[in-house]
């Protein structure tokens, strides 16, 4: 890869990392989205996949064969509000996910809970609380997850924005809630626990896209970086996006800028690191906008989403199957059933 260091590249990128963070890429497409939403999740056995549909902009909540097939609807639309982010409990019986809303342009992300015996949500936190995404721990009966500290006006005057992000742990039978970080964020995401509850590895976004993970055994924090010889194609001011880790804990997935379009578009590839910092490879050459890799429990394959139409105004996420070193790519094709289309 070419290296493209010069300061108008920078500012870019800089920029363009900052409405990534801020928002202008949520779960929620302020153009009236329709179609497949951008996190999905895979079940701990790898068999099934959880994700958001979009109608217009408002989202229900489904499941699908993770090779592809019929979905089957957890959640209808709502009129006001979209369902996002999902999680499976390590049992697979559970399913954690966000129920987005905005009411006078005040965002609200609140917590719920998926039963999948009973087929009934209940929240597990009320709406005053801003929580930016969760995932169980291995024990299935905590689970981590990212919340705001406050709200802060935006520069413009049109509305108020989540801030000061830290991580918190909640105990699922009393709902007790600690909080185990003191960052004050102003970006945070990305969040996975290990299968030994040893590490957290997260993002955020410090002048620069940041990848760390906390030992919470001795609350040491290390941050995740590519071994020096490597250079992303903006240069010395890189945009990782959805870091995610192999289930043996010793590889990183990131979303990164592989190369740019003949009308300027940064164009995002999945590579894959040691997490060490060697090792980087790219695995993906979709030539558009790869995202949000999620890895099988074999540790061989991952999920990613491919957006089609990156430069558009309206997103076309596919759901894509990936081997770890590329050689193999297989779209999920899904078929969502009539009756959510009538919604």
């Amino acid at each position: 890869m070419k290296k493209k260091n010069t300061i108008f590249l920078s500012i870019i990128v800089t920029a363009f990392a900052l409405l990534y963070w801020a928002g202008t890429f949520a779960e929620e497409n302020p153009n009236k989205h329709t179609g497949f939403g951008r996190s999905p999740a895979l079940s701990a056995n790898g068999e099934e996949m959880a994700f958001s549909y979009y109608k217009e902009g408002e989202s229900g909540l489904y499941t699908a064969p993770a090779s592809g097939g019929e979905a089957k609807q957890l959640l209808p639309p709502q009129t006001v509000g979209s369902y996002a982010r999902p999680a499976y409990s390590p049992d697979d019986t559970k399913l954690l996910y966000i129920k987005e809303w905005e009411e006078e342009e005040k965002p609200y992300n609140q917590l719920m809970i998926y039963d999948f015996e009973t087929e009934q949500s209940e929240p597990l936190k009320s709406p005053d609380h801003y929580i930016q995404e969760a995932v169980f721990a291995p024990d299935g009966k905590h689970i981590f997850l990212i919340k705001a500290g406050s709200y802060v006006e935006n520069y413009y005057g049109d509305g108020e924005s989540p801030q000061d992000f830290d991580i918190y742990k909640m105990n699922l039978e009393n709902k007790e809630t600690k909080r185990i970080t003191k960052f004050n964020f102003y970006s945070l995401s990305s969040l996975q626990v290990t299968d030994d509850e040893k590490y957290l590895t997260y993002s955020f976004y410090n002048e620069k896209d940041v990848i760390q993970r906390l030992n919470l055994k001795n609350k040491n924090t290390e941050t995740i970086s590519s071994e020096p010889q490597y250079e992303s194609d903006t240069g010395d001011v890189s945009v990782v996006g959805s870091p995610a880790i192999s289930p043996d804990g010793n590889t990183i997935a990131f979303s990164e800028v592989a190369d740019t379009s003949d009308i300027g578009t940064f164009q995002y590839e999945v590579f894959t690191m040691k997490t060490n910092g060697k090792d980087v490879e790219q695995i993906t050459n979709f030539h558009e906008h790869v995202t949000e890799p999620v890895f099988f429990p074999n540790g061989e394959e991952l999920l990613v989403t491919v957006d089609q139409n990156f430069a558009g105004r309206q997103t076309d996420y596919e759901y894509w199957k990936i081997s770890d070193n590329g050689n193999e790519q297989k779209q999920i094709i899904i078929e969502i059933p009539d009756h959510s289309q009538q919604e």
